[in-house]
């Protein structure tokens, strides 16, 4: 069997994703976890680079420090510290089996404040993340547990909300009662066309102009020819909700062949094991390149295999032209409140339409989605297990003598800029890498910005070896240079007494901070880092007056440290 019929053949011969069965949840079970009415800056299931949206943000009026009350009696069951992510988050857990999760905190109550002083000062480390027992911190409905706030990888003060079940699946927020105002349908920019028969390989997808009137969309162009006989549609579509002003993803999103309704995406819950496979539901290079412009595909990707979301699916969501006659297709999209905007289109099979427009096939080699690619070229390998592409596909590969100072292997090319949903392991030999560096040698990976970042890397004999999630540019570099300490209000013989506070930026040019630690007189004392690496000790109340010593040690991830160290006066 040829590479083309095996890909057709597979078109229709695997079956669409398993449907996962979305239970009643209780709506009137939980109370608010804030004062303010609910304006969504972000909602569940949006798209985000590289995963879904897990819960919703609440925005708290541009500001911080807004009470967070815990929704109904139950515990605290795990608390995280972190200048990444979560920032300081919240986890508290019900006796009905769910957990509520809230992000980017600006801090906690003063008993759960205390908990987490003394895991630090155990661990000697400032980010944390541990869990309690049912009877170690118990909360009643209403209690005030924490501050929104803005840390980790937030944009603005926000409270990010999240309700998980006993399986860690996190549950779209609103199926609890919460009211969102919403009057506003969504919107549709565009519709984007698959090829989806023999020659999906060979042939660009094809992008169409939409008009609207009245919250109905037509094709701008009236009957779509297309020369495929069977298609997949993508539909660039949002929703604005009430204030028109933040775009935030859709509910649900049908498509109609006639009048069989053969595709159905609603965000109601989904499994951290998925988080990822945003990149399969919508044309994820577009929204990459495009300013986060999401096309949600109304049809599953071969490898798309996640038990949630999906509802409905005949034929992979994909229209079979086969029989030349005009068809009519409807998609309708709607947000969670139940407005709703249509697109009526006519597509129809034509050979000689002018899409989709074939491209020559000059690659070197096809890529299975069921089975284990491997790649040996010159001073690399990769290993690309089929379940981490969307489906088969076709790419170059090159292994290229480096020009460049301070890269000690070939430059290895695999395919061009691609997310994977999953990682596969490359492994490259290093050329004129002295014995003494190979403990600080990394593999580096450049996108096609030109812009470098590193993968965590072992040696395997000869071969350093890294876990990876994209197609692209790798190479061996080393980093021998220390991480930079920049004192900010500190200095030598410095009175300290009305700051009351030491604080010191921290950066690393390649690796990574990996650890620091700050000691006050010799014994070690909390530093709290925020997200842009500034540290700050918050110096101990009855502190003696007179001179005291500050030292700071930072590591990065090659094992390269720097020291500062001041006397100061209080």
């Amino acid at each position: 069997m040829n590479f083309l019929n095996y890909i057709f053949f597979t078109i229709f011969s695997v079956s669409a994703a398993a449907q996962d069965t979305i239970p009643d949840y209780p709506k009137a079970y939980f109370g608010a976890p804030i004062d303010i009415p609910f304006l969504l800056a972000g909602n569940f299931g949006e798209p985000r680079p590289s995963h879904f949206h897990m819960g919703i943000d609440i925005r708290t009026q541009e500001k911080e420090g807004l009470p967070v009350y815990a929704l109904a009696d139950g515990y605290v069951s795990r608390i995280g510290v972190s200048p990444y992510g979560y920032g300081n988050a919240l986890y508290i857990t019900y006796p009905n089996g769910f957990t509520s999760v809230f992000g980017h905190l600006q801090r906690f109550n003063a008993g759960i404040t205390a908990l987490i002083r003394k895991e630090q000062y155990a661990r000697e480390q400032f980010s944390i993340d541990f869990s309690l027992k049912p009877g170690d911190f118990p909360v009643h409905k209403g209690d005030l547990v924490a501050y929104s706030g803005n840390t980790g990888g937030s944009g603005g003060p926000h409270l990010h909300f999240e309700l998980r079940d006993v399986m860690e699946r996190t549950i779209n927020p609103l199926n609890f009662g919460y009211k969102v105002a919403d009057q506003v349908p969504p919107l549709i920019g565009a519709v984007k066309f698959y090829p989806k028969d023999e020659t999906r390989y060979i042939a660009d997808g094809y992008r169409a102009a939409v008009v609207a009137l009245n919250g109905m969309y037509t094709l701008k162009n009236g009957v779509q020819k297309l020369n495929a006989k069977s298609v997949g549609i993508a539909v660039n579509t949002f929703d604005k909700m009430d204030e028109r002003i933040h775009s935030v993803g859709l509910y649900d999103l049908k498509e109609y062949d006639g009048d069989s309704l053969i595709f159905e995406y609603r965000v109601d819950r989904i499994s951290f094991d998925y988080i990822r496979y945003i990149i399969a539901q919508i044309d994820y290079p577009i929204f990459m390149k495009e300013g986060s412009r999401a096309f949600q595909k109304c049809f599953l990707e071969h490898n798309n295999l996640m038990p949630a979301f999906y509802y409905h699916v005949k034929n992979k969501g994909i229209i079979d032209l086969s029989d030349g006659a005009v068809h009519h297709i409807k998609v309708v999209t709607a947000d969670y409140a139940g407005n709703k905007s249509i697109l009526n289109a006519q597509l129809q099979y034509d050979p000689k339409a002018i899409a989709f427009k074939s491209r020559p096939n000059h690659y070197m080699l096809a890529l299975s989605p069921d089975t284990n690619n491997i790649i040996r070229g010159d001073g690399f390998t990769a290993t690309i297990p089929g379940k981490t592409l969307l489906d088969s596909l076709y790419i170059n590969y090159s292994s290229t003598p480096s020009t460049v100072p301070g890269v000690y292997s070939n430059v290895v090319k695999i395919g061009e800029s691609y997310d994977l949903l999953s990682y596969f392991s490359i492994s490259i030999r290093a050329v004129g890498l002295p014995d003494e560096l190979k403990d600080k040698a990394l593999i580096a990976y450049k996108n096609s910005g030109g812009g470098i970042s590193v993968r965590g890397s072992k040696w395997n004999g000869d071969m350093l070896s890294a876990q990876t999630r994209e197609f692209g540019s790798y190479f061996i570099v080393v980093d021998t240079t220390p991480p930079k300490i920049t004192p900010i209000n500190i200095l030598k013989g410095k009175n300290m007494h009305a700051l009351k506070t030491i604080t010191v930026a921290i950066r690393d040019n390649l690796s990574g901070i990996a650890d620091y630690h700050g000691y006050l007189d010799g014994k070690w004392q909390l530093m709290e880092m925020d997200k842009s690496s500034v540290l700050r000790m918050a110096l101990p109340s009855g502190l003696a007056a007179g001179e005291h010593t500050f030292k700071l040690i930072v590591t990065d991830d090659r094992n390269n440290k720097s020291e500062y160290s001041v006397n100061f006066i209080y």
